[in-house]
């Protein structure tokens, strides 16, 4: 339902501009946003990797930030709605940054007698997509804005490593990369300064959703598929600056 009501609102911000009273300067807008994110929405999974093996890979709650960055490009036009000025985006972002750590341990046989074993693996998320961004424009110190998103994400899973706890015990083969195309999206809200008519910036927060992530089968693996994700989501705090051409 969300995703539903994200392309609604991203299918109908270009009439709104278009419909409401505007004014005549309409700007060519590039953006560029930085900051620190961490990932949630790994979980706990049993499944059989062969009709007589079966494991399960439990899920840390890893908080390890790392940088992002994203790339915005498009229209701003100013506009009167509902006795509110405000100022409309909406253009093609490109984001993306460094990867994302997820970890756990596994138990053989799906049993927690037998936690032998450490695993980690990386993602890395990069997404194309429609943006919309609504802002106030009444002359205040700071003016509130929120944001949306809704695209195709890439997210590559990979370097799954698998550690023994004690010397004796033997990993399995390990889990191999693997690349999933799939529908992602964002919302965001925060605060935005015009400091000249050519220069804003702003500070703020985003949620998203990568949509689903998977590794491949391991080498001898002949029923499922590696690790797989169908939601892993990410918040963001974000710094960005616009320039009007």
């Amino acid at each position: 339902m969300l995703r539903i009501i994200l392309l609604i609102a991203l299918l109908y911000l270009p009439g709104i501009v278009l419909a409401g009273t505007l004014f005549d300067d309409t700007h060519w807008v590039t953006g560029l946003s930085a900051g620190s994110t961490w990932t949630t929405g790994n979980k706990k999974q049993t499944f059989n990797l062969q009709s007589d093996i079966v494991k399960t890979y439990t899920a840390d709650n890893n908080h390890h930030a790392f940088p992002s960055a994203e790339l915005f490009a498009g229209l701003q036009k100013p506009l009167f709605l509902m006795q509110q000025s405000l100022l409309a985006q909406l253009g093609l972002s490109i984001a993306g940054g460094d990867h994302a750590d997820l970890s756990g341990d596994i138990w053989e046989d799906a049993d927690s007698t037998f936690d032998n074993f450490n695993y980690k693996y990386k993602v890395n998320h990069v997404l194309v997509a429609i943006k919309g961004r609504l802002a106030g424009s009444c002359n205040r110190i700071v003016e509130p804005y929120i944001s949306a998103s809704a695209g195709v994400a890439y997210n590559r899973a990979y370097d799954f490593k698998i550690t023994p706890k004690i010397s004796e015990e033997v990993p399995a083969p390990p889990f191999g990369s693997n690349t999933k195309t799939t529908f992602s999206y964002t919302v965001g809200i925060g605060l935005q300064k015009s400091f000249t008519p050519q220069l804003q910036a702003a500070l703020g927060y985003e949620f998203s959703d990568w949509g689903k992530t998977q590794l491949s089968r391991a080498s001898g693996q002949t029923l499922n598929q590696g690790l797989t994700l169908n939601h892993l989501y990410a918040q963001q705090l974000q710094l960005s600056v616009f320039y009007l051409v």
